[in-house]
């Protein structure tokens, strides 16, 4: 069974990986400020990479943490282009449904609403009863009895 054991250690570097040797990738770079670089490519377009010196050459390396998850402390939003709606769950649990009309979100703001409502429900307890107050009483009763931290 050791014949097909699989070496983890070495997952994360070949996944994320965080330094690339200049030469092989300076062809895919894009100058944005004097050390600071970035792919051309829509992937990887957005992170930004800093070319530093070491004793074998010249590196990119990464200038940004790892990408943190949606379910920041459990909260997730999904948006629902279609219906124009935010959907809110807690834990894998859908919470509620929200219009981004009624939230008074700008159309030019709401594909970015995904990526920074999880933390700002994470950190901000009066967001979260703002959230909650928007529900029927039953169902926040029923929330807030399932989920006590919410609170």
């Amino acid at each position: 069974m050791q014949k097909f054991a699989i070496d983890y250690s070495q997952l994360e570097t070949k996944l994320l990986k965080k330094a690339y040797r200049l030469a092989d990738v300076k062809d895919q770079l894009e100058t944005i400020a004097f050390d600071i670089v970035r792919f051309k490519d829509g992937d990887k377009g957005a992170a930004l990479w800093q070319v530093q010196s070491a004793e074998d050459g010249d590196y990119i390396v990464t200038l940004y943490e790892d990408v943190p998850d949606k379910k920041e402390a459990g909260w997730e939003v999904v948006l629902s282009k279609t219906a124009k709606a935010l959907n809110f769950f807690y834990k894998g649990d859908p919470i509620a449904k929200v219009a981004t009309r009624t939230l008074g979100i700008p159309d030019s703001e709401i594909d970015s609403v995904e990526k920074y409502l999880p933390g700002k429900l994470a950190t901000n307890k009066k967001l979260v009863a703002a959230l909650l107050n928007q529900l029927e009483e039953s169902t926040k009763f029923a929330v807030l009895n399932k989920y006590p931290e919410l609170e």
